[in-house]
């Protein structure tokens, strides 16, 4: 037989269900059972609705050797998340109760139950359906039903698995799950071959629990008194715009970057003819000088060409940016929210004019300089 190739992978469709669901119903804490390289984790952390992401496994090293996909990049502290974000690594058996794994929206089970001995899986469904009690849980498992199309010999998938269902298997326990722990579930799947396998179901088999009661606070308080039994790895806060110093950061990052290239066009043409390296100002890493009486000529001219105050203008030997036209940034208006607010962030972080209405960018005029320019 030849080698049955999803498209795409298999295990590239689990992960795009359990997104799909995300997405459907916007879960803000996840948790990911035996997370393993943190694969699932790590595409998780990118949706916009999720706060808190939570892994566990039993393979400690794996987690310390992987963890390092969900840990921050520099990028995001130049470029915050819009909302705050948590990510928790732990090492322990999803067969023990841990209090850090009470009040999620979600918990994963992707490829997980198939791992673990019959004693230990009853320890397992009454530890996530009786302790932790999720809003939701969605579990995979291989369905054996599939295996004849992918050998001719067919045996479990991976030599780790310690039992492999067939729907029937996998649809009764999980319905006795859902009447012992009152939840109700359904089923679906991923991984089919059209017309070959309409008589096997899907490859990867699915359910979805959800919880049909909420606790009550004496239970929950109850849960929390519960020794703590998971090892953490790694705990990693993403910066956000929630917290105010990166809001702040974010706001000055993207308006002076904005600034600084509306004032360099602003000097390039008003000095069309000027060598670039001239023409600079005193917040620049090289500091050469331009003529004091060419900026005087210059300046009654680049105030008539001013629009109701929004382009860059000279006033003194300064150019000013206005912050009004730093506003108008989609990016600036977004996070500030009004002007007196974008106004209020850039005090004392950057010079502003007397009025505190625009950035100015003193220019280095030397009265020695510029002597072979003609007044004509």
């Amino acid at each position: 037989m030849e080698p049955i190739r999803f498209e795409p992978p298999l295990y590239e469709q689990r992960y795009e269900f359990v997104k799909s669901y995300i997405d459907t119903h916007k879960p803000k804490k996840v948790a990911d059972l035996g997370c393993s390289e943190c694969s699932l984790l790590h595409k998780l952390k990118f949706w916009s609705c999720i706060e808190e992401l939570v892994g566990v496994d039993i393979d400690e090293d794996i987690l310390k050797r992987k963890g390092y996909t969900l840990t921050p990049l520099p990028v995001y502290y130049l470029d915050p998340l819009q909302r705050p974000l948590t990510v928790t690594l732990y090492h322990g058996s999803v067969c023990e109760k841990d209090p850090a794994l009470l009040g999620f929206d979600l918990i994963t089970c992707i490829e997980l139950i198939e791992h673990l001995v019959a004693e230990d899986l009853e320890k397992f469904q009454d530890v996530l359906f009786g302790f932790m009690t999720p809003n939701a849980v969605v579990i995979s498992t291989p369905n054996v039903e599939f295996n004849v199309l992918l050998s001719e010999n067919p045996g479990f998938r991976h030599p780790d698995h310690k039992f492999e269902w067939n729907r029937k298997e996998f649809q009764g326990w999980a319905m006795n799950i859902s009447r012992q722990y009152n939840y109700t579930v359904e089923f679906t799947g991923v991984g089919e071959l059209g017309a070959d396998s309409k008589d096997v179901g899907y490859c990867s088999q699915i359910g979805i629990f959800t919880k049909n009661y909420t606790e009550t606070e004496e239970t929950i308080r109850n849960k929390m008194k519960y020794r703590s039994t998971y090892k953490r790895v790694l705990h990693v806060i993403y910066p956000s715009i929630q917290d105010e110093k990166y809001l702040r950061k974010a706001v000055l990052t993207t308006a002076l970057c904005h600034a600084e290239r509306m004032k360099s066009n602003f000097l390039h043409n008003l000095f069309p003819e000027e060598d670039e390296e001239t023409l600079v100002t005193a917040d620049d890493r090289e500091q050469p000088r331009v003529s004091s009486k060419w900026l005087s000529s210059l300046q009654t001219k680049t105030q008539l060409e001013e629009s109701n105050g929004r382009p860059p203008f000279l006033e003194g030997d300064a150019v000013h940016v206005p912050l009004e036209s730093l506003f108008a940034i989609p990016k600036v208006k977004e996070l500030c929210g009004s002007l007196d607010v974008f106004q209020s962030m850039m005090t004392g972080e950057v010079t502003l004019s007397a009025d505190g209405g625009a950035v100015v960018y003193p220019l280095h005029v030397d009265n020695d300089v510029g002597s072979d320019i003609s007044d004509d």
